[in-house]
């Protein structure tokens, strides 16, 4: 039995007249996506259905290059670019790593980029960790490094505009893409791992080629490692501080901002560090809030803010709010942070049954029912009780006429939890290595011809047992 063939007949068959896409057709899943099956069916079925609507957003723009869109329909803030977004570029990165003969795809969008800078600057992303892990997984570091002085204009401009006078890095977080958030604007626990982050991917980078330029940004991920870690954890979780009296924040606009910043809130975005490896063990202790079903634990997923806090979905005339709400790019951040610890320090904090669990929601929660029936559906944010798109649902109150822009939302991760989380396929050290979170959660799975480092491997988990072989 073809999976791939059933899945995307299904697919389709829900999308009937909607308009084509280039890449998204069986030749092109059936050429570059490992094979997945598993025991939980839901898991199953969205690996498939993210790959599905994944290809959907790349395409050709004008000038005939490939780039990766954000919304399917056009959005006024991406007509310049023609409905790429930097926000996502991250999770974007991630997903398309995974794709077996899509190296001149990503190529070009990296160059799109890179070419145009001040556009990537618009949103706080963490481009060159990406972008790293890219080239290491498919063997392209000699690429990245061809274009490391146009990685390093872009971290030098990034990371100057954002300095703040403690000398972290402030921010808005709107241009987080997490606007209308409990504690508002600061020194975010974001933009901070972001500036790591691209600094640690350059310095990867420049490390492979022995380029001695490795040293310095080795050096400036060392030090605000300890500063984030310092300054931003206060007792219990990372949090949003405020500037100093009488400081700026650039872009910062009060009226589309809380008004009443609670600097105190406990917020997802607090997570943010674990993705890349900032917290030490002595940081490990909020990871219990994750299951906590009083803070960020919800029936459909993980909740943006404390589900405490006075503020929590404070009211605000706005389709997409960051003060509550329950968004899978959030969650795609959460879910590779965790995934990472436990590969490095274990299952103390937090487990592989916490992990599964996380994973098992988050693919539950990518359904919608439309006349009665049940479909695969991603969007941008839904309600953490009841599992309905919100932004969906506050369109269609608000009288808009762009009621479906949120469809097959490209926007977060999922084949990548699979394949780097769950199956546990990762590079350590420059060497592929395998490190799958298991529980009894979830009895089997396979993956079949997934490529990395250029080889072919298939993992098979069953009776207790993981077996890797070369494909």
């Amino acid at each position: 039995m073809d999976l791939l063939k059933e899945y995307y007949e299904k697919f389709k068959k829900l999308d009937s007249g909607e308009r084509e896409y280039e890449k998204c057709n069986y030749e092109f899943l059936n050429e570059n996506l490992p094979r997945f099956s598993c025991s939980v069916k839901e898991l199953e079925e969205i690996y498939y259905f993210r790959a599905y609507t994944l290809s959907k957003h790349i395409k050709k723009n004008s000038a005939g290059k490939y780039i990766v869109t954000e919304f399917l329909n056009d959005v006024s803030w991406a007509i310049d670019t023609e409905g790429a977004i930097a926000c996502p570029v991250g999770h974007q990165l991630s997903e398309l790593r995974w794709f077996k003969n899509c190296g001149e795809i990503v190529k070009q969008y990296a160059d799109f980029w890179l070419n145009h800078i001040e556009k990537l600057l618009v949103y706080n992303n963490w481009f060159c960790y990406a972008f790293y892990e890219y080239a290491e997984y498919t063997n392209c570091l000699d690429y990245a490094y061809s274009v490391a002085d146009k990685l390093i204009e872009y971290f030098t401009l990034f990371e100057s505009r954002n300095k703040a006078k403690c000398g972290l890095y402030k921010g808005t977080d709107n241009y987080d893409g997490m606007e209308l958030s409990i504690s508002s604007s600061g020194i975010r626990p974001t933009i901070n791992s972001y500036v790591y982050a691209n600094a640690y991917g350059i310095y990867k980078i420049l490390e492979s080629h022995g380029d001695e330029r490795a040293d310095y940004y080795k050096n400036f991920c060392e030090n605000l490692k300890k500063e984030i870690n310092g300054k931003l954890y206060v007792n219990d979780l990372y949090y949003n501080l405020p500037v100093e009296k009488g400081e700026t924040i650039d872009r910062f606009y009060p009226d589309f901002s809380n008004p009443h910043p609670d600097y105190t809130a406990k917020e997802l975005s607090a997570y943010t560090p674990f993705y890349f490896g900032i917290p030490q063990e002595e940081n490990a202790g909020c990871l219990k809030f994750l299951t906590d079903e009083k803070i960020f634990k919800q029936k459909y997923g993980l909740a943006t803010a404390d589900q405490s806090n006075p503020l929590y979905k404070f009211p605000f005339p706005h389709a997409c709010l960051w003060n509550g709400p329950v968004w899978p790019f959030a969650t795609s951040q959460v879910l590779r942070g965790v995934s990472e610890w436990i590969k490095v320090h274990g299952e103390k904090e937090i487990g592989g049954s916490d992990f599964a669990d996380m994973l098992i929601t988050y693919a539950k929660s990518q359904h919608i029912t439309i006349e009665g029936e049940i479909r695969p559906w991603i969007d941008e944010d839904l309600d953490g009780t009841t599992g309905e798109w919100l932004a969906r649902r506050l369109i269609v109150e608000y009288g808009r006429d762009d009621v479906g822009r949120g469809k097959d939302y490209n926007h977060s991760a999922f084949i990548d939890h699979v394949i780097n989380g769950l199956c546990g396929v990762c590079v350590n050290g420059g060497k592929t290595d395998f490190k799958p979170i298991l529980s009894d959660k979830i009895a089997s799975f396979s993956l079949e011809g997934v490529v990395v480092g250029g080889k072919a491997y298939n993992v098979k988990y069953a009776e207790n047992k993981y077996v890797v072989t070369e494909a």
